[in-house]
């Protein structure tokens, strides 16, 4: 049975009820229906079933309307709730929390100035503090990617007497204490020497690491394919390898099936064994020697030359593990003991009678990898923790700023029934959202830096390899965006809850003079800004002023226009003394001949970078220098080797070819030598040989006193160096010195021009010689002394960085509360004015308010800054930690910045018309 169409309309029309608010529903649901019946009834009897139409869509059209402006009604009156923070008693806490945020992004998302300048300064501190911190995470707090890493330990040998400081092990030292020492697990000896990699489409030059069979086995870390060589193999003197990662993907291809395969390594083939994961990089960057990563991995197989190289040959570092229980001090004491009586166990007896005695000692392996750098990178961590405190000072005093400026709406809030606490905890929330965005910001920005920081830093950071966000690195960003925003938001809360809400609502102009307490609280954020500002300065300055110091260092060479390379003689292809004398001999001819060289030579090794330490006895030897160390860095060099490099003549000559096999042994020293060693006299003439009193060496005539050329960095000591001839070594020792330093020779090019607008033409020349040949490291002296600065200019680069930030952080700081005083204070001004006050008062006013607050946090910054930098020492060259010059200058430069900052506010107060400002509401 068909209903009347009425009861469908009525039955409609209750569904579309049902787009009203509850209450409202509730309430006239039951009038509207017997209405709607009414309205129904009266047009059909009137129109017939066309009324009930019209009727009907009339009434569902403005019904819908009125559902559609209820709601909007009922939506206002929540936002007003809202406004109010009146949560229902029947509210969670975190409906409430919810209700907060949501109210603090339409504000913030209202004032995108304000918004984006806070998140910006805070992605800046937080984003650089993440960074910093990732490297000191990585670097110092991370354990080394070893199993147990405590129980690794490095350990030395020392020459009492002769030499200051560590050095290696030689052969017969580190099997006597291999087989003595029982406070070690396993120990293994190991170091460095550079490989000509070819049979691949491109050779060079690559480092391998001769290594104990062992050394895998103390530092516990197992090959990812294949297998490491074993002690059968090391004494077996077998050609094999073991791969790392990084040359396996990069020279083939990440081919498992480069096991078995042979691999040429100076023209002699090495059966590769394994490959080793990708995170095992040995060695690390910090130790003193050794240092350099492997790129492949060799049995060392000591030679009988090395095995019988009692008191020489000391270029091996021993890595070792502990026994279960001992710790490093136990270590360390029993090797004292077994070096003590190593001489007397295993040297000749010319030496035990000669009183040749050794030392030893033993370190953390921990320690001497990152010891170095850790003042450094907490000094760093340190100095970014101050500029994000002035950073949060500057967000402090802008969020103080804003909420000063909405106290007519905070003031209707609290006139609607919100309470203090729920508008302190608003503006919390307001700064927890910025520093959140800010950190997300500055997280990302860390992210994106890790490879530019490990191309950046020097080769003396290590571990820069494994740089990565982990769990801690993601803890302390967090950590350091709460504590962010708490410190930027607790300021403006407590400060907007103490205020007289009242006032506000009564206050009919908009220019109030902000209170003293609150101009009070503006001065000391600005007062500490400065404080903190001026303790970077002083640290920048410091460091800008040591570097300056190194750079101004001569180095007793001329670096310009020489260009630098270097060989290496495979054993395969030279194998007599007369052939490798024959290639540089040529060689050096070659160059020669090339337009625009001016002079070419060759040595063992460059200046800044002498490896090679003998000791020596004299013949007559004086009584003012017999208790002297007799030890010297040696260097033997061919062709115009101080011509190229523009070394200095004292007293006597250089080399020259002549001085060859069949002429007396002779050697040129530096002047730092003559100075120690012969001191008032002149020693060109006098008669030096290496080794003790009773060595058989030959005795080898002083025929010149040059001047002194750095050995090593420019900020190390000079110490005395000898030169001898290339030509002078025996053919014996050039073609089998074990470590091949007479096969590998650094060339020195002079040129007229750009030096590397020869190189191209130098490279031809070497393949012309031999076209295998790879030619290694060609650089400008130039490019290479700035390389022994990188350390000290990255120290200066980010240190005096951050000191600019702070600086500029400051200005921006007291720019911002002068220029918003200014503002706040526009009727006081022009009320000045209208009484006679000049511009020129006003100006001084403003700049004497601004200058004020300058000099308090300078005179609080200055003693702080005195005690700081006390923990720089030693990173400094120079120039002491207390460097009266740094602190004026520091002091001046601070002020004047905040001059200019407070000059620009300052003038604005200037332009006051006094009539408008008079007027102004």
């Amino acid at each position: 049975m068909r209903r009347p169409p009425a009861s469908l309309a009525l039955r409609v029309y209750r569904l579309l009820l049902l787009a009203l608010p509850s209450a409202d529903r509730h309430r006239a649901a039951l009038d509207l229906e017997a209405g709607f019946t009414e309205c129904m009834t009266r047009e059909r009897a009137r129109l017939g079933r066309i009324g009930v139409v019209y009727a009907a869509v009339r009434i569902f059209s403005d019904t819908a309307a009125a559902a559609v402006a209820l709601r909007m009604d009922a939506r206002a009156r929540r936002r007003v709730q809202a406004l109010a923070v009146q949560p229902s008693s029947g509210d969670s806490a975190m409906s409430t929390l919810w209700q907060d945020v949501r109210y603090s992004v339409r504000v913030l998302v209202r004032a995108p100035g304000f918004s984006l300048s806070v998140v910006a300064i805070l992605a800046l501190a937080i984003g650089a503090s993440t960074t910093v911190f990732t490297v000191v995470n990585t670097v110092l707090l991370r354990s080394l990617p070893f199993p147990q890493p405590d129980r690794l330990a490095m350990v030395y040998e020392a020459i009492p007497g002769a030499l200051s400081g560590p050095i290696g092990f030689s052969a017969p030292d580190f099997k006597g204490l291999e087989q003595r020492a029982r406070s070690f697990e396993s120990v293994a000896a190991f170091g460095n020497r550079s490989f000509e990699l070819s049979g691949i489409d491109q050779p060079e030059r690559v480092t391998a690491l001769r290594t104990s069979a062992a050394l895998f086995s103390v530092l516990g870390v197992p090959p990812a394919i294949g297998q490491v060589y074993t002690r059968e193999d090391d004494e077996g003197r077998r050609p094999v390898a073991v791969l790392s990662d990084g040359l396996w993907r990069r020279k083939f291809g990440a081919d498992p099936a480069i096991i078995g395969r042979a691999v040429i390594l100076d023209r002699r083939p090495y059966t590769v064994l394994g490959v080793m994961p990708r995170s095992f990089v040995f060695p690390n960057r910090g130790p003193l020697l050794n240092n350099a990563p492997a790129d492949l991995f060799i049995p060392i197989s000591f030679t009988d030359s090395e095995l019988n190289g009692f008191g020489s040959m000391y270029n091996n570092s021993v890595v070792a593990r502990l026994a279960s229980g001992v710790t490093v001090a136990q270590a360390d004491a029993e090797v004292r003991a077994v070096a003590a009586n190593l001489v007397r166990d295993i040297y000749p007896a010319f030496m035990r009678e000669g009183g040749f005695a050794v030392s030893a000692s033993a370190v953390p392996l921990r320690d001497e990898t990152v010891g170095r750098v850790e003042r450094l990178l907490y000094v760093l961590l340190g100095t970014i923790g101050v500029v994000l405190l002035i950073a949060c000072a500057d967000v402090a005093n802008l969020m103080l700023t804003r909420a000063a400026a909405r106290g007519r709406e905070v003031s209707v809030r609290c006139a609607l029934g919100a309470g203090r606490a729920q508008l302190a905890r608003q503006v919390l929330v307001e700064a927890l959202l910025l520093a959140t965005v800010g950190g997300a910001a500055g997280v990302l920005a860390a992210y994106l830096s890790q490879a530019s920081i490990a191309a950046f830093a020097p080769p003396s950071i290590p571990r820069l390899h494994e740089l990565s966000l982990d769990w801690r690195v993601l803890l302390f960003a967090a950590g350091v965006t709460l504590l962010t925003a708490t410190a930027c938001g607790v300021l403006p809360a407590l400060e907007l809850s103490r205020r007289q809400f009242n006032d506000s609502l009564k206050e009919g102009n908009r220019g109030a003079t902000p209170g003293v307490r609150q101009r009070r609280i503006f001065g000391a954020l600005v007062a500490a800004q400065f404080a903190l500002a001026i303790v970077l300065l002083v640290g920048g300055g410091l460091l800008i002023r040591s570097f300056s110091r190194l750079l101004a260092v001569d180095p007793g060479f001329r670096a310009a226009r020489v260009l630098t390379l270097s060989t290496s003689l495979p054993a395969a292809a030279y194998a007599r003394g007369e052939d490798i004398r024959e290639f540089y001999r040529r060689l050096l001819e070659a160059v020669n001949e090339l337009p625009g060289v001016r002079a070419a030579g060759a040595s063992t090794d460059l200046p800044l970078s002498v490896r090679e330490r003998r000791a020596f006895s004299i013949e007559a030897q004086p009584a003012a220098s017999a208790s002297l160390p007799h030890v010297v860095a040696q260097a033997w060099v061919i062709g115009s080797y101080f011509d190229a490099f523009g070394v200095a003549l004292k007293r006597g000559r250089f080399l020259v070819d002549a001085d060859s096999a069949q002429s007396e042994p002779v050697a040129v020293i530096n002047e730092t030598m003559a100075r120690q060693f012969w001191p008032g006299a002149d020693p060109v003439g006098q008669r030096i040989k290496w080794g003790g009193a009773g060595s058989r060496a030959p005795w080898m005539r002083i025929v010149g006193v040059v001047g002194d050329v750095k050995q090593g960095a420019l900020n190390s000591e000079t110490v005395p160096q000898t030169y001898t001839p290339w030509r002078q070594v025996s053919d014996q020792m050039v073609a089998e010195n074990v470590v091949a330093i007479f096969r590998s020779m650094k060339l020195a090019v002079r040129t007229e021009n750009d030096p590397l607008s020869v190189a191209s033409a130098i490279r031809d020349r070497v393949h012309a010689l031999d076209p295998s040949l790879p030619v290694a490291q060609m650089r400008t002296m130039e490019m290479i002394v700035d390389e022994s600065t990188a350390p000290q200019r990255f120290n200066t680069t980010l240190l005096g960085g951050f000191a600019g930030v702070a600086l500029l952080l400051a200005a921006i700081g007291i720019g911002g509360v002068l220029a918003t005083g200014v503002s706040r204070r526009t009727q006081e001004i022009g009320l000045r004015m209208a009484l006679g006050a000049s511009r020129a008062d006003v100006l001084t006013m403003i700049l004497r308010q601004g200058m004020t607050l300058v000099v308090i946090g300078v005179a609080i910054g200055l003693p702080t800054a005195f005690i700081a930098a006390r923990y720089m020492s030693t990173l400094l060259f120079g120039v002491g930690p207390h460097d009266a010059i740094t602190f004026a200058s520091a002091t001046i430069l601070l002020v004047l910045v905040a001059l200019v900052a407070c000059y620009v506010p300052a003038r604005r107060a200037t332009r006051v018309d006094p009539m408008v400002a008079l007027r102004w509401e």
